[in-house]
């Protein structure tokens, strides 16, 4: 026993060897006798009692008060909640959603004087009901709730204490939302686009008698869109649908007109004597030095070079077309119930546009050092001006991406899904980016479980890729862009999906009836977003096949069929609003009463398409595509007097 006592805290030990003394002192006083000792006993007890009484007083009086409502020191978000009942929080909580849903996030972009206000939505407009892409989600907030009206009331005694002891110090829950900030980011760097200034960096001209001058530089403005989206999570986990003030911050473009001003006798030279020449086998492109004079250009280094960007266009466009063998893949159909190879695939050589740029500009560096030092010697840099700079164009082998044995090693044999689409009357405009974009999905492998997405497997629609302007719909105009018609494709590879029976996760119809495709059964794209995405739920690979014949866009896939069945029904039409009337915008650009109009009037429809697929495990799913046509008007111009 003393062992024990030892091994207590000091400030207890000395406490009880106190209180034995005193016991021990009162028993050996004659006087006091032994009821001293009971009275103290009995008053210690009551004091106990006492203590016990208050604190389990407290206890209850704790627990009515609160008895329907928060416990003190419990914040969800933002918001103390203590206090308030389950009641007054979710109504709370369900208003503030309430306005993130129906108004979305609101952001304000300040550019001097100019203010852009942004609104970004829950979701992208017009998806289907089953999979809409959403920008961002509230989450089960109500769990949260929930969650935090239990916290000390449930689990065993000392769980309730430890609880109850962290209340003291406070306790926050935060809500379950969710910013999908690739979708964000994108989202606001398209709004942002035509709204800040865009920094321009100087360049070198030339005016009408060839002299060599430097435009200057344009300071421009960025927008730090992670910065914005750290923000925007925050007020997102508060359920705070205020407006926040963002500034645009100076973007200072790499070269100014102090960079280029030691460059400006090299570049008068270069542009009145030199010429750059790209060389491949018999074929040759020239550039005349007063073209060169405007590729050129400084690196971070500050030194001499040409834009990388413009040579990869000029070669995208001149030298590539000219030279590129691009492999192609193997093509099957088939054949008594088995899938042969048609066409056997080949390898191919292509233009190394990035190794080619960069002899490119390795020379211009290389001739301006020379330059430099003999700059006095007139005589030898006119013999020299009369040598052109030769460019060897650089090339890469590329392999196929499907042959007979991908499709052996992949155990692809059956036809799982079939489409095809017209686009006769397509301009030639149209078409070509319709065969460009269809090139760029032939021969795709589909893994199983993978989400195949159009925009994607499209790639960048630039004049590199080889896309053209041609009509698109945007901001409820048709305007021409780059790629005007991809939709053709995404249509196409829409119908080959259901055709398949494979789960569709995203899809938006276009804002009017095309009359290519119909009301119901079509798809629009626009990268990033809208997009046309399903996925490969079959187990097995799939390779898509496409190929253009005649006036057809025509999708094959090939994969295992594992019996699935498929019925798509007719579209189901209602709501039909007729074309506005004519509207006439007067001009004077167009000769008087000389009438030409941009748009055709189509009428307004909802269309219901249900789409219900039969697994072989005997599961059904279905879909139901809803989609929502606007009436379109007319609007031509018409010449009136100067």
């Amino acid at each position: 026993m003393p062992d024990k006592v030892r091994q207590l805290p000091h400030p207890v030990n000395k406490k009880l060897k106190q209180q034995l003394v005193h016991i021990l002192k009162l028993l050996l006083n004659p006087r006091a006798g032994f009821h001293r000792v009971v009275l103290f006993l009995k008053k210690r007890q009551l004091i106990l009692l006492t203590i016990v009484v208050v604190i389990l007083g407290f206890v209850s009086f704790f627990e009515y008060t609160y008895q329907d409502r928060f416990y003190p020191g419990v914040s969800i978000g933002n918001i103390s909640v203590g206090g308030k009942t389950y009641t007054e929080v979710t109504t709370l909580l369900g208003d503030r959603a309430k306005v993130l849903t129906d108004t979305g996030l609101h952001l304000k972009f300040l550019d001097g004087g100019t203010t852009k206000e942004i609104i970004i939505p829950i979701s992208a407009p017009g998806f289907n009901p089953d999979k809409s892409f959403e920008y961002f989600s509230l989450g089960e907030w109500g769990k949260t709730v929930d969650e935090a009206y239990q916290y000390g009331r449930t689990g065993s005694y000392w769980q309730r204490t430890k609880e109850h002891v962290h209340l003291v110090r406070g306790t926050r829950f935060l809500l379950p939302s969710t910013l999908y900030e690739v979708a964000v980011d994108s989202f606001l760097s398209r709004e942002l686009e035509l709204f800040l200034k865009k920094a321009e960096p100087a360049r070198f001209a030339i005016d009408r008698n060839g002299e060599v001058y430097i435009t200057p530089e344009k300071i421009g403005e960025r927008m730090d869109t992670k910065e914005v989206i750290i923000i925007l999570k925050k007020k997102l986990a508060y359920f705070d649908s205020s407006p926040k003030d963002f500034k645009a911050e100076v973007r200072t473009p790499l070269s100014t007109q102090e960079d280029l001003q030691p460059f400006l006798h090299f570049a008068q030279e270069l542009s009145q004597k030199k010429k750059m020449v790209f060389h491949y086998k018999t074929y040759s492109w020239n550039v005349s030095g007063a073209k060169l004079v405007t590729w050129l250009t400084i690196d971070a280094n500050k030194q001499i070079g040409l834009d990388q960007e413009k040579l990869r266009v000029f070669l995208s466009q001149t030298v590539s077309s000219v030279i590129n063998d691009a492999p192609e893949s193997s093509r099957f159909k088939i054949y008594d119930d088995v899938l042969t190879e048609l066409t056997p695939g080949h390898a191919g050589t292509v233009v190394d546009v990035v190794a080619t740029a960069q002899k490119a500009t390795d020379a211009i560096a290389g001739l301006q050092i020379l330059t430099t030092l003999s700059p006095s010697n007139t005589d030898a840099t006119h013999k020299e001006g009369a040598t052109p700079i030769d460019i060897t164009i650089e090339i890469t082998r590329e392999e196929p991406k499907v042959t007979n044995e991908t499709i052996g090693q992949y155990n692809i044999r059956d036809l799982v899904g079939f489409s095809k689409t017209s686009f006769r009357g397509s301009s030639a405009d149209r078409i070509k980016n319709i065969k460009v974009g269809a090139e760029k999905l032939n021969g795709r492998l589909i893994a199983p479980g993978e989400e195949f997405s159009a925009v994607d497997a499209i790639g960048y629609v630039t004049e590199e890729a080889g896309y053209v302007k041609e009509f698109v719909i945007k901001d409820n105009k048709s305007v021409k862009e780059l790629g005007g018609g991809l939709c053709q494709i995404a249509t196409t590879l829409f119908r080959l999906a259901l055709n398949a029976g494979l789960p569709i996760t995203e899809r938006v119809s276009h804002r009017y009836v095309v009359g290519y495709y119909g009301p119901g059964l079509d798809a629009t794209i626009y990268g990033p977003h809208p997009d046309l995405r399903f996925v490969n739920d079959t187990g097995h690979y799939l390779l898509l096949q496409s190929r253009v014949s005649g006036t057809d866009l025509i999708f094959e896939l090939y994969g295992k069929n594992d019996g699935r069945e498929v019925r798509i029904s007719e579209p189901i039409l209602s709501n039909r609003i007729p074309a506005p009337s004519t509207k006439y915008v007067s001009t004077t650009d167009l000769p008087l009463y000389a009438e030409k109009c941009s748009e055709t009037p189509r009428g307004g429809v909802t269309a219901d398409v249900t789409y219900r697929v039969a697994l072989p495990n005997g599961g059904i799913r279905e879909q139901i595509f809803n989609s929502v046509y606007q009436p379109w008007q007319k609007v031509c111009l018409v010449g009136t007097p100067r």
